[in-house]
């Protein structure tokens, strides 16, 4: 069994990823991708105490999105690894108040519901999610959305705030919580133009809230949330390295038109230079190094 270590450097050491040709083991790549607030919202629908939310006011059921969303990349999939802050923009201010008593205040949502007989208000602030999946397959830069799961979390201050009045009256706040699994159909999107690595996500998801009576408050949130990651898409992503005839074969992916340099030591001690200015005209990079020795150390120099 050899082992290979490839270390990165990129002026200073930014990772270092373990290969072990016979079990198949690679470094995964953790990545912090940061919200487009001009390019991300998420538009309420569903219903209060029952009856069809409305809007309170012009915009008051889309709000837009700003934050983090933290991902591990390997050679062909993603996974969201959770402690993402997917955080709505305020867009308003929307009846009722801060625990449900009478007037308004700034919100990230506004919704009525008139059902003849009773009229309910409900404002959603300090609204956080997070997102959780397995590794889910990337391919020609695309991935289904659907393992996705969109939740509040434990710690979040996320709530409900309500007041009706009609045949019955009642006012107060809930806390949101729960999770939901996405329901859409459009694919995911993992671009890179230059440096810079897009995310775009597809979200659908619904939540039930109790207000009242036992699931009495549906909030489907719908939309579309853009991220981008500068710095960590110009870090090679390691591919498993593989024994040929010729030697061992390392490859990786980068954006395409960079240039590295492949080192190879014994004891990590001593390096020499296997190839100088490695380029690839696609994001694929490849080097074989010619190495009959028991074990070998890489190092990827950019």
């Amino acid at each position: 069994m050899k082992l290979i270590i490839f270390k990165l450097l990129m002026a200073t050491v930014y990772a270092i990823g373990f290969f072990m040709l016979a079990g198949g083991m690679y470094s995964a790549a953790g990545k912090v991708f940061s919200i487009d607030p001009t390019r991300s919202s998420l538009t309420l629908s569903g219903s209060i105490l029952g009856t069809t939310v409305t809007t309170q006011g012009a915009g008051s059921l889309t709000a837009a999105y700003t934050g983090t969303i933290q991902a591990t990349e390997t050679v062909g999939t993603i996974q969201f690894t959770g402690q993402s802050l997917i955080t709505a923009v305020t867009n308003g201010v929307w009846q009722p108040l801060p625990g449900g008593g009478a007037g308004s205040a700034v919100a990230d949502y506004g919704g009525v519901a008139n059902g003849g007989l009773a009229t309910a208000y409900a404002a959603m602030r300090s609204i956080l999610l997070d997102v959780t999946s397995p590794p889910v397959t990337v391919t020609s830069g695309q991935f289904s959305a659907t393992n996705l799961t969109f939740l509040f979390p434990a710690s979040a201050t996320s709530a409900i705030d309500y007041r009706y009045s009609g045949i019955s009256s009642g006012s107060g706040t809930k806390a949101a919580t729960g999770n939901a699994t996405n329901n859409v159909v459009t694919l995911a999107t993992l671009t890179t133009v230059g440096t810079t690595e897009t995310l775009t996500l597809t979200v659908n998801v619904k939540f039930a809230f109790t207000l009242v009576t036992s699931g009495d408050t549906i909030v489907n949130l719908a939309g579309q949330i853009v991220a981008t990651n500068s710095a960590a898409s110009t870090l090679p992503v390691l591919e498993t390295p593989a024994v040929t005839s010729q030697g061992i074969m390392l490859a990786w992916n980068g954006p395409a038109g960079q240039f590295y340099q492949v080192l190879s030591s014994s004891n990590l001690l001593t390096w020499q230079t296997n190839a100088s200015n490695v380029t690839s005209a696609t994001t694929n990079y490849t080097c074989t190094v010619a190495n009959s020795a028991a074990n070998g150390f890489y190092r990827l120099l950019h």
